[in-house]
């Protein structure tokens, strides 16, 4: 099975496989009870800085306004992997940076160790900013009539609050509930203050502020209050939902699948997606999803002399 941390804990639930109480609750008879199907949900978030920009700083607006040159450019995309969409949304910028006023914070140091140890690997970074991001592709009427903006986005990594998927029907059409609980942990408040504070050192240096023309999205001010507040209205996911069917070892409470990638207690059923990864890699996870993949394609190689 690979459905992806939010469906496969759907596939399986509806299947009779997953934390009794909820199957019960809608009538589904329980074929095997796993407390931990859709428990450990964990993501990446990030909020966008967005400014208008003088007229000829950027291109977007000739582009992303002319339906005729995108179309053209897709096709020649599909072609050869050239032209005007190798640069726009594939061209951007990414940084990613520790933050002393993280680890010297109160929230950091009531860690637990191992945790604090790892957060503090020379490389375990703590946030990441990405520019050039195509911020009207995914707001609704954002930026509509001002293309000509630019955008960055802050990363927050290495959240501590974990999420869960949870039933909400009988009828296996309806998704599951699906509730992250995005700075839901205090640490996690206090690297979203932190990292978008020091974004700022982007945000508004001489070099960037100079083509700006209006913001569009950011915080009030570089308080801790107006910058949490700007991040509980603007928060997003970014799609790299992970371990809802997590693997572990053979007694481990919050474990489904074991390292072979066998669903424990089902003969037969194997997951390999992002949903049984047990950390959420400090990354864009589409390489993690890769090697999980061909990591479980190697042992099924090995396992059935299929080389």
């Amino acid at each position: 099975m690979c459905a992806g941390s939010l469906e496969g804990p759907r596939i399986l639930m509806h299947s009779g496989i997953g934390p009794a109480q909820q199957l019960e609750k809608f009538n589904i008879p329980v074929k095997l009870d796993v407390p931990s199907i859709g428990q450990g949900l964990r993501d990446h978030t990030f909020v966008p800085i967005v400014n208008t920009r003088v007229e000829n700083s950027t291109q977007r607006r000739e582009f992303y306004g002319d339906e005729k040159a995108m179309a053209e450019a897709l096709e020649q995309w599909k072609k050869d992997g050239s032209g005007p969409w190798s640069r726009f949304a594939c061209e951007l910028g990414i940084g990613w940076f520790k933050l002393d006023k993280v680890t010297s914070s109160e929230e950091f140091q009531k860690l637990p160790e191992e945790e604090k140890k790892y957060l503090l690997q020379e490389t375990v970074p703590h946030y990441e900013i990405l520019t050039h991001f195509p911020i009207h592709w995914f707001i609704p009427d954002f930026a509509k009539e001002a293309l000509n903006y630019s955008c960055l986005l802050v990363f927050m990594f290495n959240a501590q609050g974990r999420g869960e998927v949870t039933l909400q029907s009988s009828d296996p059409n309806v998704p599951l509930l699906f509730d992250p609980k995005f700075l839901s942990h205090p640490f996690d408040r206090r690297v979203a203050i932190e990292s978008l504070r020091d974004a700022f050192r982007i945000a508004k240096s001489d070099g960037y502020t100079k083509d700006n023309v209006m913001e569009l999205a950011g915080p009030k001010s570089d308080s801790d209050e107006d910058l949490l507040e700007y991040w509980k209205q603007n928060i997003s996911s970014s799609w790299h939902m992970t371990g809802t069917i997590k693997m572990g070892k053979k007694g481990d409470t919050d474990a489904a699948v074991d390292n072979d990638f066998r669903f424990m207690g089902i003969d037969g059923l194997r997951v390999a997606d992002m949903s049984v990864v047990p950390v959420l890699a400090n990354c864009h996870v589409q390489a993690v999803a890769y090697v999980t993949g061909a990591t479980c394609a190697e042992k099924l190689i090995k396992e059935y002399d299929l080389a």
